[in-house]
């Protein structure tokens, strides 16, 4: 009978972990206003109140991009989604009393001081096609946004030179005669 107690016991004290895991479609953030953030299949929820619903679940639930970031008084979620067949995204929503309200999205990056200036920024550039000729490339923009004194602001610096680093040469307007993107330029000495 001991015996039999024993491996029950055991059998509990293993399984228990397992079926104590978070939900594959389900995250759960706390501000330190004391917001009880849930986001499950596709809804972001806001102290129990339904605050924003995507059109579809294309939320990547296990990625370490989902987070919250509190600046002064705001409280900033981000969730990456699937952006196939491009990059994926992150998705900003400003949290602010029970409400979600979407602010903008970026290209998934990691938020942190890229330049050093003390504050945290994200984004970067999207896929572009392979241009067919060896010395030439298609213009890869990028697009970099800060957080800063409580807002999400562009981030034309870092973004400039980013462009300048990547290309070798910054366009204020990237995109060719027809709209599309994006302008032809000289591969950069270094793009050999």
């Amino acid at each position: 009978m001991m015996r039999h107690l024993f491996r029950l016991c055991l059998l509990l004290f293993i399984c228990l972990p397992a079926m104590a895991q978070k939900k594959s479609n389900e995250l759960h953030f706390t501000s330190s206003q004391q917001q009880l953030i849930t986001v499950y299949k596709g809804t972001i929820f806001v102290n129990g109140n339904k605050a924003f619903v995507f059109h579809e679940d294309i939320i990547n639930y296990s990625s370490k991009r989902n987070r919250l970031i509190e600046d002064g008084h705001s409280v900033f979620l981000f969730l990456e989604v699937n952006g196939s067949p491009n990059k994926n995204r992150l998705y900003v929503f400003n949290i602010d009393h029970s409400l979600a309200d979407s602010i903008l999205n970026a290209i998934s990056s990691d938020v942190k001081d890229y330049d050093h200036d003390g504050n945290l920024e994200f984004g970067g550039s999207d896929l572009t096609e392979k241009y067919p000729a060896a010395d030439s490339m298609y213009y890869i923009p990028s697009k970099f946004y800060e957080i800063k004194r409580g807002k999400i602001t562009y981030d034309a610096e870092l973004t400039e030179t980013t462009d300048k680093k990547v290309n070798g040469v910054y366009l204020a307007e990237p995109l060719d005669n027809k709209g599309n993107c994006c302008k032809v330029i000289p591969k950069p000495k270094k793009r050999y």
